[in-house]
Formats: structure tokens, sequence, C-alpha cells
């Protein structure tokens, strides 16, 4: 089953865990150009050994936007990690 995914509070992406294979997907609403919408962004197949990363992006460089979706997809897949980046006063 397909879930949502909102970033600053706006409907992006659908995520769809299959097991082994994570799928990251552009949603269908206007946020996208039409000929995106409802595609998939990025895949993780995760074999138990290690990730493959299947996307249309070079393995040499990629964008700011697909930065993005990967760091989306390592999120939910190590889902049960909490990450915080802050800056604490020391007492």
């Amino acid at each position: 089953m397909k879930q949502q995914i909102f970033i600053d509070d706006e409907y992006q992406y659908d995520y769809e865990n299959n097991g082994e294979l994570h799928t990251l997907y552009y949603s269908k609403n206007e946020y996208w150009f039409t000929d995106i919408r409802g595609s998939i962004s990025m895949e993780i197949q995760d074999s138990g050994n290690g990730l493959s990363i299947k996307t249309d992006f070079s393995k040499k460089l990629i964008d700011y936007s697909q930065a993005s979706e990967l760091f989306i997809l390592l999120k939910l897949i190590n889902e049960p990690s909490k990450i915080e980046i802050a800056t604490k006063a020391l007492l």
C-alpha cells in the first residue's frame, strides 16, 4: 500500500515498501510537471547485504533534488533511527 509523503506541509511523494524493494513515486498533484506525475522517482533494493539504488541519475553526480529524494528513501528504510541535528545550550 502506498503512503503519502508531505514535505513542508505539501504532498509531494508516495512511498511503497514491498519487502526488499522501497519505491518513491512522484505524487499526482500539481506540484510536479504532468509528464512525471505518478512515475517512479527512485527505488532502493535492500538485499540484506547492501543497498542497490535504481534511478535515472548518473552514478557520478546527483543534483540537489535527487539527493533529497535519496535522503527520504534512506530515512524510511532506517525508520527506527532518530537523527537530530541541533545546537544545545550547555548547562
